[in-house]
């Protein structure tokens, strides 16, 4: 069996995961700077990643990629959330440095057309668009709001997350 990586972990501990962050907390079981590779893991040792909210922090996508799938087992999923491009909460923090669509793990898909620059594949197993509830009025509005797929392609703060699934191929 295989480990199983909570990375970026803050605060939140998952049972049967290792959190992994820079900073200590009470759910971080390894103190790393995802930024830094490699990381301490053995090629081929994962099966399973989280990351919550962490990869939009990061400095450079493409390498964090690689170094997931050097440490990912064939087959491994790796299960990403991030604030979706059309939310003002993908703006709102000054620490995030990339933003996010549908579409931004298709260049790790030997389909793409750029593909060539990623030397690492991922089949993408689901995408979600997904809307907060949170508790104030104009949040709670919004969630009642029919065709929110057909409305977000011209408004903004329809969605506040996007999810991903992911399978590592080699």
């Amino acid at each position: 069996m295989g480990i199983k990586l909570n990375l970026g972990c803050g605060n939140k501990k998952i049972p049967g995961f290792i959190g992994v962050d820079r900073v200590k907390t009470a759910a971080a079981d390894l103190i790393h700077d995802l930024n830094i590779r490699p990381y301490p893991f053995a090629d081929n040792s994962v099966d399973e990643i989280i990351a919550d909210n962490v990869l939009e922090h990061l400095n450079d996508i493409v390498a964090v990629m690689a170094e997931w799938h050097r440490i990912c087992r064939p087959g491994a999923i790796i299960k990403i959330s991030l604030p979706y491009y059309k939310s003002s909460g993908a703006f709102s923090d000054p620490t995030h440095q990339h933003f996010f669509t549908e579409n931004s793990f298709q260049y790790f898909s030997p389909e793409h057309e750029y593909h060539f620059y990623a030397q690492t594949k991922f089949k993408t197993l689901k995408i979600k668009l997904l809307a907060k509830d949170f508790n104030d009025f104009r949040h709670k509005l919004r969630n009642l709001l029919p065709f929110k797929k057909f409305f977000n392609f011209w408004l903004f703060n329809i969605y506040d997350e996007i999810y991903f699934e992911l399978a590592c191929v080699k």
